[in-house]
């Protein structure tokens, strides 16, 4: 059985969090230079079905996690076999606790003024052998800036950069950017820290447990509803490779 997968031009690992915090400490044992995580879930790939480069950086990435229910339940649908989803801010964590055990270095880097400032003191209350060599906000308005935060990085040289910025602004710094970075390891985290500052609160677990965390993100941040609207449409275009395949077959 194939370790990848693909669900609608998209490539998904076929892992689980153990293998795929696994994989990532051999990324980062390996040393040879800088890799990508990302974090595809329904919505991300129907934003890149519009947005080839998006796409095209999703599918180098060297993990690609089934982060969102609905991507488990395609492969299931398909036949293509996802055990289990593997949520992106459980695995930010698990990574967050592998760093603090092998010394891993981490920098921070997203979200609004001050919120990475105010993740990196809450980690360390959990984690206090943890080394955050840095953090940054997310808004870089000008190229002048992110050429700074790059010096800044390459002189810290984290072990682990995590990247908080949304999709797709995320996943495109890093496509324009990584290859400069001189890092072990970068991975996508979306809002993931603002769960961590307190500004968002995460689903509780037993909507996490029925696929309702979107409904729960949905009644916390309104505005995301237009962006909702990519979850039936994911859904119909996974019925419509169903349909196709069965008649191929």
């Amino acid at each position: 059985m194939s370790d990848r997968i693909e669900i609608l031009g998209i490539e998904i690992d076929r892992v689980d969090i153990k293998e795929a915090l696994k994989k990532v400490d051999y990324i980062l044992q390996r040393g040879k230079g800088p890799e990508m995580v990302v974090t595809p879930n329904s919505e991300i790939i129907v934003m890149s079905l519009q947005d080839s480069e998006l796409a095209a950086i999703i599918n180098r990435a060297a993990l690609k996690i089934p982060d969102g229910s609905g991507v488990v339940l395609a492969s299931r649908l398909l036949k293509k076999g996802i055990s289990e989803r593997v949520a992106g801010f459980d695995l930010m964590n698990e990574i967050i606790r592998l760093a603090a055990e092998k010394d891993y270095s981490i920098y921070l880097l997203g979200s609004e003024p001050g919120v990475a400032g105010t993740v990196s003191r809450k980690l360390k209350k959990f984690y206090p052998d943890l080394h955050i060599c840095g953090y940054h906000h997310g808004y870089l308005g000008s190229q002048e800036e992110k050429e700074q935060l790059i010096v800044e990085v390459n002189q810290l040289k984290p072990d682990i950069l995590f990247v908080g910025m949304g999709v797709p602004r995320q996943e495109k710094f890093l496509g324009e950017n990584l290859h400069l970075l001189k890092i072990g390891l970068a991975m996508t985290v979306g809002g993931s820290f603002d769960v961590i500052a307190g500004r968002v609160k995460r689903a509780p677990l037993w909507m996490q447990q029925l696929n309702l965390e979107w409904l729960f993100r949905l009644l916390q941040q309104p505005g995301r509803a237009g962006r909702m609207l990519a979850l039936p449409q994911f859904a119909l275009l996974v019925l419509k490779e169903y349909f196709k395949k069965g008649v191929s077959r």
